[in-house]
């Protein structure tokens, strides 16, 4: 029997989109018989008569559903009933595309019976060391070059996120569009970080002690004009992250459970674990005590907040 329902699961909406996208160049469906539903905004009801009218203008439809919140919350909603004996005998002329954040919860009736009737993909999120030699084939796609720097310094400043990453790419290509040729200073004149990125990357550097790399961020924020005692907050809140990250390791969390507990992507995860895992919590409360004294400091006119900052990164 061919395949009708598909639930299409990942974190990572970008990588779901394109894997589903692929999914849909396959069914043949004529783009005016793509439609999509929110169960956030629309009822059940509604999604339940679209799945089971027929097209008038071609043969076959699709239709995505997100936010299919029923897999994850137990509900008596009449509705429900109706989308079980749905999955048992699916309209032939319909496709339908779940998206899920999140695997389906086994307690519930519906998640039970979805696993049995739709066809379940995996989207897995993409490895850090994938991440650069994406961006060459991406580049390489549009017969553009772009050097290792580059491409690391993009990966870096985009912080693993591949939605961010890909609207960058776009920017690049079309700055570059006559040279077709990407170097470092482009990536440095062209992609900024946001404030959140900055203090992840000031903090790691503080952590390993890479004097080049602190004052390298920390440039990055004078030129942003970003207030020092701002910088110091967001520090020490990273600072106070690792330290809860730490005990979470110790208490037996993966770097899975962790990204799901901050609710962060895993590449930042990663350097979450990293950092907690090879520092010693005296040092990381050492850190955390300095900065929260400088604050105090700062905040009674012993010190001028710029002059005090820059005096804790110096001594690093």
């Amino acid at each position: 029997m061919p395949d009708y329902l598909y639930i299409y699961q990942g974190i990572d909406t970008f990588l779901v989109e394109n894997a589903v996208e692929s999914l849909v160049k396959t069914l043949n469906v004529d783009p005016f018989n793509i439609l999509t539903y929110d169960l956030e905004e629309q009822t059940i009801d509604h999604l339940l008569q679209e799945m089971t009218t027929v097209s008038f203008f071609s043969d076959k439809k699709i239709i995505k559903v997100k936010n299919p919140w029923f897999f994850y919350e137990s509900s008596k909603e009449e509705g429900i009933s109706d989308l079980i004996r749905y999955f048992k005998n699916p309209n032939e002329d319909t496709f339908v595309i779940f998206y899920l954040s999140k695997a389906l919860d086994q307690s519930i009736l519906i998640s039970k019976e979805a696993k049995k009737y739709c066809r379940i993909e995996l989207i897995k999120d993409m490895d850090k060391k994938d991440f650069e030699p994406y961006v060459k084939s991406v580049f390489k796609t549009f017969d553009y070059q772009i050097d290792d720097l580059a491409t690391k310094e993009l990966v870096e400043r985009t912080n693993f996120d591949i939605v961010l990453l890909n609207n960058e790419v776009e920017k690049l290509k079309l700055y570059k569009m006559d040279q077709k040729q990407i170097a470092l200073d482009d990536i440095r004149r062209l992609v900024s970080r946001n404030l959140e990125e900055n203090i992840f990357e000031l903090t790691n550097a503080i952590l390993a002690k890479n004097k080049r790399r602190i004052m390298e961020v920390y440039g990055d924020l004078l030129e942003k004009n970003e207030d020092p005692i701002r910088i110091i907050s967001q520090t020490s809140s990273k600072l106070k992250e690792t330290i809860h990250t730490k005990k979470l390791l110790e208490k037996g969390y993966t770097q899975e459970k962790i990204a799901e507990f901050f609710n962060v992507k895993p590449g930042r995860a990663y350097y979450m674990v990293k950092n907690a895992s090879s520092l010693k919590s005296r040092d990381l409360e050492k850190y955390f005590k300095r900065l929260t004294e400088l604050d105090y400091q700062i905040k009674s006119g012993q010190i001028d907040k710029k002059i005090g900052l820059e005096l804790f990164l110096l001594e690093v």
